[in-house]
């Protein structure tokens, strides 16, 4: 009888880093890099990836600046050591990215009572438009910089690409609204016009 395979072990890059105490600049720089592509902390000085092409490079960058600190560290290859060890780490992930989703989701439930303010208060107003556009548009980037680094589609990925589709619907109308009160606007100046009416 042939022994059951064991299960594949998924790849992990470990980056292990000493950063000089009296450059607390160089310090918060690393730990800034490191979280903007999704780094968890196993303990302080002491962060973990998924092992892909992609972060392996931005690693060696930083790794590079580093040492250009007069710093050290080490990036070395490891394996899940055990399936609960593996689903605790992805967890962490998780949850790191499901707060990072909630915080997006509120701002987005604010960015709609904006325009149903606005909308109450008929400012339908092309100034008004382009500062929703340009807040939607922020919205839009802090969705792909959080969706870059969910490695493991956490759990409120779903609730928030739901959120952000009401978002963009809410804006549609909005605008709807802005070009037929323009329309009705230049419509009631061509019929003040005097030299329409006299014809």
């Amino acid at each position: 009888m042939y022994e059951k395979a064991p299960p594949e072990r998924r790849q992990w890059l470990l980056f292990i880093y000493r950063v000089p105490q009296d450059s607390p600049g160089r310090r918060t720089y690393v730990w800034r890099q490191l979280k903007q592509i999704g780094a968890a902390y196993l303990q302080q000085a002491a962060a973990i990836l998924p092992d892909r092409v992609e972060l392996r490079a931005v690693l060696e960058t930083l790794e590079g600046r580093i040492r250009e600190f007069e710093g050290e560290v080490s990036m070395l290859e490891t394996a899940s050591p055990s399936q609960v060890w593996e689903a605790e780490t992805v967890a962490r992930f998780d949850r790191a990215r499901d707060e990072e989703y909630a915080e997006l989701i509120e701002n987005v439930e604010r960015f709609e009572d904006e325009i149903a303010r606005e909308s109450r208060k008929e400012k339908f107003t092309f100034a008004e438009l382009e500062e929703l556009e340009s807040d939607w548009e922020k919205l839009q980037r802090w969705r792909e910089r959080i969706r870059v680094r969910d490695f493991f589609e956490a759990s409120r990925l779903g609730e928030a690409n739901g959120v952000l589709e009401r978002g963009r619907k809410a804006l549609d109308i909005f605008t709807a609204q802005v070009y037929a009160h323009e329309d009705s606007q230049e419509a009631s100046i061509e019929f003040a016009n005097p030299s329409e009416v006299t014809r």
